[in-house]
């Protein structure tokens, strides 16, 4: 006997620093809106969704819902009844993960992306869900998955995401040491691989924990792309290195300075170039959107080249590299890839601002 499907009813009580958070705009649509379209598409036709919400909220709520919401949601006083099926305005929730956790009488926390409830997270929401919802075009298949049930497991333990986060980095710190002390054959290979394979789902794990435990903060923010990027040269420079010791050739040493330099340059024109969006966008007014990772288009050329240097992407190539023994490929196309893609990016930001 199947069981049967729960409709989502909507908790718009939650406040922020700054008010309603059902108000907050995060790309591109107020979070009432992001709320209010999932509901909408998991309710049949013509069924009425309760809004709960404070009585004093009510015109104001009212207001964002638009003419076309209207028809569709009910405005509700008091919390919604225990057991039911909730979908929070200070939520930013999975689709897909919501619909499975409804399918089969989950809970609706379980298919969380991002969490508002803290000033902090507010002020980083377009920022952070774009790159959560582009993120993993690869790792989404099966790292993904892994990494939601491992953070399912430590959600009540002690384990915080700070620790995960470290030892992610710690096995790949390992593995380039293995890299550069020329660790060769099918043996190591596999050993190397399977490790990164591995800092891959822990990478992956630690900012879920982080919204299951409700631990998400700026720290965890900076430890996690520090860690990051400090794996990336260390184990660029144990390829050039390795390479190096095994040919005799000082060219694997230039190619690794080769890389270094170009990485830097492009996060620094990354950043440069982030906080002259930041600033157009705050001089340009406070109703001024980001514009819905949904509505987001290809273009072909542009996007090709900006997916080669896709995090996700290159952790896969260094995985099957590894396993073959061949790692000194993805050093010489990425030594080549970051000048390029940083000097492309200068040209283009200065074209614009010209």
């Amino acid at each position: 006997m199947s069981s049967r499907p729960q409709h989502p009813t909507i908790d718009a009580r939650p406040r922020g620093p700054r008010g309603l958070i059902a108000a907050e705009v995060v790309l591109g649509r107020t979070m009432l809106g992001h709320v209010a379209e999932l509901a909408v598409a998991m309710t049949p036709p013509g069924q009425p969704i309760a809004v709960h919400a404070r009585p004093e909220d009510h015109r104001e709520l009212t207001e964002l819902m638009g003419e076309r919401l209207r028809s569709r949601l009910v405005l509700v006083p008091g919390p919604p009844r225990a057991g039911a099926p909730v979908l929070r305005t200070d939520r930013f929730y999975d689709p897909a993960r919501l619909r499975r956790r409804l399918r089969r009488g989950g809970s609706t926390e379980s298919a969380v992306l991002w969490r508002l409830d803290r000033p902090e997270s507010i002020l980083s929401a377009d920022e952070e869900l774009t790159r959560r919802l582009t993120y993993q075009p690869l790792g989404k298949f099966w790292a993904f998955p892994l990494a939601e049930r491992l953070a399912e497991r430590l959600r009540p333990t002690r384990v915080r995401p700070n620790a995960v986060t470290v030892a992610a980095a710690a096995l790949m710190l390992g593995a380039a040491g293995l890299v550069a002390a020329g660790w060769t054959g099918a043996a190591a290979g596999t050993g190397i691989a399977l490790a990164m394979a591995v800092a891959l789902v822990l990478d992956t794990a630690d900012g879920r924990l982080a919204r299951l435990q409700g631990t998400a903060s700026a720290f965890g923010r900076w430890l996690d792309e520090v860690l990051d990027e400090l794996v990336d040269l260390v184990l660029h420079a144990a390829i050039a290195w390795a390479a190096f010791v095994r040919d005799g050739r000082p060219a694997w040493l230039l190619l690794g300075m080769l890389y270094v330099s170009g990485k830097y340059m492009f996060r620094v024109q990354s950043s440069l170039g982030d906080e002259l969006g930041r600033a157009g966008r705050a001089g340009a007014g406070p109703h001024v959107t980001m514009p819905a990772a949904r509505g987001h288009r290809p273009r072909g050329l542009v996007d090709l080249v900006r997916l080669i240097g896709h995090a996700d992407l290159r952790w896969h190539l260094w995985i099957v590299l590894a396993a073959v023994g061949r790692l000194e490929i993805a050093l010489a196309a990425y030594a080549a890839y970051f000048p390029v893609r940083a000097l492309g990016g200068a040209i283009r930001r200065g074209w614009r601002r010209g």
